[in-house]
């Protein structure tokens, strides 16, 4: 006989993997959605990159690994870019995230984005080679640049938003 605990804990655990596949979908479509603007037509800043980071270390929920991986792959399909760029990017995100080599760098809060310009960093940086590597050719480096700089401009910004709206909500609760 199947225990209804079990069954509702798996329900549970299978609509907030959803919920969050389809926010990580959004993002990732909202990112895309940017280069429309002028400001952003050269490339746009990594907005899933800084909404993977934030949920990780301020929120506590880790994604799964498949999820990232589908969000990746569905957007490389939808888009027509590379097959398989874009998850290993969200991939390494995820893994540096929560590793235990950049716990010690983060260790309040005013260390975030130091913590996350490294992890951003390395992870670009090898997508970026893997791209070189099987182009066989180094693109124009000054949408990199461009790509690089308003993602890490962008970020603290989104994580004083949170914490801006993590502090309300907590005075509302008291």
């Amino acid at each position: 006989m199947i225990n209804n605990q079990n069954v509702i804990y798996l329900l549970n655990k299978f609509s907030k993997n959803f919920i969050f596949f389809i926010c990580l979908f959004f993002v990732i479509n909202f990112e895309k959605s940017l280069s429309f603007f002028p400001l952003f037509k050269i490339a746009t800043p990594s907005l899933i990159s800084v909404t993977i980071y934030i949920s990780i270390k301020k929120l506590n929920m880790k994604p799964s690994y498949l999820i990232l991986f589908l969000v990746g792959f569905l957007n490389d399909i939808i888009l027509g870019s590379d097959l398989g760029s874009t998850p290993i990017f969200l991939l390494l995100i995820k893994f540096f995230s929560e590793g235990y080599l950049f716990n010690n760098i983060n260790k309040n809060d005013h260390q975030d984005w130091i913590a996350f310009t490294v992890i951003f960093l390395i992870s670009f940086c090898i997508v970026f080679f893997i791209y070189i590597i099987i182009n066989l050719s180094l693109p124009d480096l000054s949408p990199v640049f461009y790509y690089v700089g308003t993602t890490l401009i962008i970020f603290p910004l989104a994580n004083i938003s949170f914490d801006f709206i993590s502090f309300i909500t907590s005075l509302l609760k008291n």
